[in-house]
């Protein structure tokens, strides 16, 4: 599981940095901390990317394949 975990933080990685918006960055920043720690509840990243999804839906789109490890 924590392979798993550190792939999904790799790519998100490598997409954070291709992002130019910063506000978007700041959001993706946010999420990647969020999912790091041990314990994170749905109510943490819940209102991130619902924010992620209204500024930038196709960001939004990007996002969830890699969280969802697919």
């Amino acid at each position: 599981m924590s392979e798993i975990k550190n792939d999904n933080n790799e790519q998100l990685s490598i997409y954070i940095k291709s992002i130019t918006n910063q506000e978007i960055k700041v959001l993706l920043l946010k999420l990647k901390n969020e999912i790091k720690k041990p314990d994170v509840t749905w109510e943490e990243i819940k209102p991130i990317l619902k924010k992620l999804n209204e500024k930038q839906p196709d960001v939004f789109k990007d996002v969830m394949p890699i969280l969802l490890n697919e």
